[in-house]
């Protein structure tokens, strides 16, 4: 039977669309996890610049556990945990404690995610949290956050490395809406409020204060979790247009493949997270710094409980 043409070139460039589309959501997923946690080594890196090597592995990308059921696309139908960890190794600084930390909870049926951001000197079996990382890399930072939290982590990225300001700049940079003045010459960081567009070195300078806030660190990792969601908007919104995805994809293959390494998880398992990450709108990922008590170690809170249970379940809050 012979084919009509006019079929043929239908489900030609059907298959093309899918294979782009596939493309695309590996891209998103990726980048996302690159630009946000990327943006959290401004934190620690205190801005010292390593020049890129070739083949140098800035992104590591762990799967911990099993991620639940799984749809017909093959992404996951139950809330899953991501953490992300920005570490400060760096030459001429020994270690590699966890010093930005961010829980993401992603629930795919109700199109909703929730972060917790974890200050670094919050206190975990006698020491501070991001002493795990260091003891144990990502794998036991993850640990550390699930025990603290009470959720078993299925995903861990770790970066060590400022890759980021390529990154960002890679795509344009992102329009960030800064809630306060920052008048920092430690970090760089001078800024009015409101919205506005950053670059890199915007995006690290933002990142990095710390010094104009009272509570210091706290606000600071507060603040990176909004630095995160302009970063992930941004690259909804470029998604939406053929030359923003085109950049993605120059920039997925230019970077991603040759500095990224990817344990226990491949190519097709960021696609199908990208998949799920795609259909969450930014105003349904709530960030939310998870409350502590004071001192050198950072106790819980008292509400720190009823928080995590409320994250735990479904990981969307629900009565916080």
């Amino acid at each position: 039977m012979t084919t009509n043409p006019e079929t043929v070139f239908r489900r030609r460039r059907r298959a093309a669309r899918v294979i782009r589309r596939a493309v695309i959501a590996t891209c998103a997923a990726v980048m996302a996890i690159v630009l946000s946690v990327g943006a959290l080594t401004a934190a620690w890196i205190a801005g010292y610049r390593l020049p890129f090597a070739s083949g140098a592995t800035y992104l590591r990308v762990q799967k911990l556990a099993p991620v639940g059921n799984a749809v017909r696309s093959g992404g996951p139908n139950a809330p899953f945990f991501v953490l992300l960890v920005g570490n400060d190794s760096r030459p001429g600084v020994g270690g590699a404690r966890g010093d930005a930390l961010h829980l993401l909870g992603v629930n795919p049926k109700l199109r909703k995610a929730t972060m917790l951001d974890i200050p670094r000197d919050t206190c975990w079996e006698g020491d501070k949290i991001n002493a795990a990382n260091a003891e144990g890399g990502a794998a036991k930072q993850a640990a550390a956050v699930g025990g603290l939290v009470g959720v078993s982590v299925n995903y861990a990225v770790d970066v060590d490395f400022d890759g980021f300001l390529a990154l960002v700049d890679g795509v344009g940079g992102f329009q960030m809406d800064v809630p306060t003045a920052m008048h920092d010459s430690y970090s760089g960081a001078y800024f009015v409020p409101g919205p506005q567009h950053f670059s890199g070195i915007a995006a690290l300078a933002f990142s990095r204060d710390r010094h104009d806030f009272p509570q210091s660190d706290i606000i600071r990792t507060g603040n990176q979790g909004l630095l995160i969601l302009a970063a992930v908007k941004q690259l909804q919104h470029q998604m939406d247009s053929a030359g923003g995805q085109f950049r993605l994809i120059s920039l997925f293959y230019s970077q991603m493949l040759e500095h990224a390494q990817l344990d226990n998880l491949g190519i097709g398992d960021l696609y199908h997270l990208g998949r799920v990450l795609e259909q969450i709108p930014v105003s349904q990922i709530r960030s939310v710094t998870i409350p502590t008590a004071g001192g050198n170690c950072l106790g819980l809170a008292g509400s720190a409980a009823g928080l995590f249970s409320d994250f735990r379940d479904d990981a969307v809050l629900e009565s916080n």
